[in-house]
């Protein structure tokens, strides 16, 4: 039986039960979806290794729920930074532009960080991939992944 033929009767046989999972952990219908698909590609991606159990569900959804956790818990800190130094949180269309004045503020404030928080949000700002932001701090990548989150 090829691959595409093994991953149909996989699927077939699990689909219920993997959605079942995913409707235990993931509330939100859209993001559900997401997980799920994610579930799939996984499955794909393990075929060869995969005994039936649902393990791959599990550790999916457990997975999402430790970044939607870690991203929560960052965007309160970055919120309670923001208004601590008086940055808005949400700009209108016409602000997200900045003028000069509020592009030298946003700079003041990152020169206020701590060294290594400002290589960070230097990096961040320039949409550094995961393994940029490790080799530039000089950190593993399960290090980068367990601080930061994932970046693509």
């Amino acid at each position: 039986m090829d691959k595409e033929s093994q991953f149909q009767a996989v699927l077939q046989a699990n689909s219920d039960r993997i959605y079942r999972i995913c409707c235990c952990y993931v509330h939100d219908e859209n993001v559900r979806q997401d997980v799920f698909q994610t579930v799939l590609l996984h499955l794909w991606e393990s075929l060869e290794t995969f005994q039936g159990g649902s393990q791959i569900a599990l550790n999916t959804c457990l997975g999402y729920l430790r970044t939607e956790r870690r991203e929560q818990r960052l965007s309160a800190e970055v919120a309670g930074q923001a208004q601590r130094v008086g940055v808005p949180l949400s700009p209108s269309p016409a602000e997200r532009c900045g003028t000069r004045d509020e592009i030298e503020r946003l700079y003041e404030c990152i020169h206020q960080l701590p060294p290594l928080d400002r290589v960070l949000v230097s990096l961040c700002l320039e949409e550094a991939t995961t393994d940029e932001i490790t080799q530039v701090l000089g950190i593993s990548l399960a290090n980068a992944v367990a601080e930061y989150g994932p970046r693509p």
